[in-house]
């Protein structure tokens, strides 16, 4: 009977140790595939398991029915998760060390309810990867200079938009990091903090505690500011509350979930912000997407085809002022796959732009109420270079395909 008690006990410890070793490896390989987010989806049959890399979700071996309910409790464990709690979603994180242990990586954990188990995504909170430079976005050279530029005014509101996940929080990182210094005290509202930088101020927004992003911005102009970050502007008080911050003086950055850049100074406006106090606050708006990289290991160049040529002229015949820009391709780049991009063809992202500086010109366009076209119109007269033009540049340079281009802008 002992012997028969050992045997269960061990079979019971080998057990969990699989359990263990098997989540270890979807997250180092995650980790080593570059991989942002990993899905793991149950199913009437085993669990799907998928790994998001620059943006893209691609499937990954199955996890089996007989262990999937156990994966998902060993990862469930490892964030604090309720474990008996499967009718509701629970988020969740854990930190663990980088294989040659020089880092850490936060791993943040959201379970969802299905009618066959719990699903579960886990994002990958890498800060070395992420925390990058402005110089590393992929700014061409004058858009990264005028956008210095704007970062570097004594006061204003600068809004960087784009659709969710297209690399506006990382641009605000960035813009922070270039203009942090000891002589500048800067604060940020965020919902949630998603990587600690040094010597910032960071705050978290609290909104069943009442502490949302309207009043937060309001505590922060009591601790004597030069730059205030709020993470996104929701609705007509935040917004208020940010350009009236900017008119007392400090330089206040926030994000619009808008298409393109004259669009967010469209948004503002359906939020009935009066003309005038749009027109003295805000100096700029970024637009941004983010399209993968053809991996430089294995990149190769071909001819254009007959097809490619008819999207090329699609394009500039809807977008006619792809046309005043003067663009020639005659060649396109593609990647073949290799070991350094795991046979994708793509190797890391780059930003996709089109910068908006407010000038006197657009500022007495905004008095009469304009139209989206008129907004545009005149931000291009102004410098503004589309965000399909510079997408194009980087398919002229061998950048990124123009299959790339047209999945993430046109």
């Amino acid at each position: 009977m002992q012997n028969l008690e050992k045997n269960i006990e061990q079979e019971a410890v080998d057990s969990n140790s699989f359990i263990i070793n098997q989540v270890d490896l979807i997250i180092k390989n995650a980790i080593k595939s570059s991989a942002s987010d990993i899905h793991i989806e149950s199913g009437q049959d085993g669990a799907r398991l998928r790994y998001r890399i620059d943006g893209i979700l691609y499937d990954q071996p199955k996890i089996q029915e007989n262990i999937k309910s156990q994966v998902v409790s060993r990862i469930k464990v490892l964030s604090n998760i309720n474990l008996a709690e499967k009718r509701v979603p629970q988020d969740g994180k854990f930190i663990i060390s980088s294989e040659d242990n020089l880092k850490n990586i936060d791993l943040r954990v959201s379970t969802f309810p299905s009618i066959y188990g719990e699903k579960v995504v886990i994002r990958i909170l890498d800060r070395s990867k992420n925390m990058i430079r402005l110089d590393a976005l992929g700014f061409d050279r004058k858009m990264e200079k005028d956008f210095i530029s704007l970062l570097e005014r004594p006061s204003g509101f600068i809004l960087v938009t784009g659709p969710t996940g297209s690399g506006k929080t990382t641009t605000l990182y960035a813009s922070l990091s270039h203009l942090n210094s000891p002589q500048k005290n800067i604060i940020t509202l965020e919902d949630p903090v998603e990587y600690n930088l040094d010597g910032i101020t960071q705050g978290q927004i609290h909104t069943d505690a009442g502490f949302t992003f309207a009043k937060g911005i309001r505590a922060v102009l009591r601790q004597d500011p030069d730059i205030a970050m709020i993470g996104e502007i929701r609705d007509k008080e935040t917004a208020q509350t940010a350009i009236e911050a900017s008119l007392t003086g400090h330089q206040v950055f926030s994000t619009l979930h808008t298409n393109d850049a004259p669009g967010a100074i469209m948004r503002l406006m359906d939020m009935r912000i009066e003309p005038f106090l749009l027109n003295a606050a805000l100096t700029g708006v970024l637009a941004q997407r983010l399209a993968r990289k053809i991996c430089d290991n294995c990149k190769a160049e071909r001819a254009v085809t007959d097809k490619e040529k008819k999207l090329l002229d699609k394009i500039i015949k809807i977008d006619k002022t792809v046309k005043n820009f003067g663009l020639d391709i005659n060649k396109l780049y593609y990647g073949s796959g290799c070991d350094s991009c795991f046979n994708l063809g793509y190797r890391g992202r780059t930003g996709l732009f089109e910068l908006l500086t407010v000038s006197q010109e657009l500022r007495s366009l905004v008095i009469e109420s304009p139209k989206f076209d008129d907004i545009r119109s005149r931000a291009i007269l102004d410098g503004m270079t589309p965000m399909i033009i510079d997408g194009l540049h980087k398919v002229n340079l061998g950048e990124i395909s123009l299959d790339e281009l047209v999945r993430v802008v046109w």
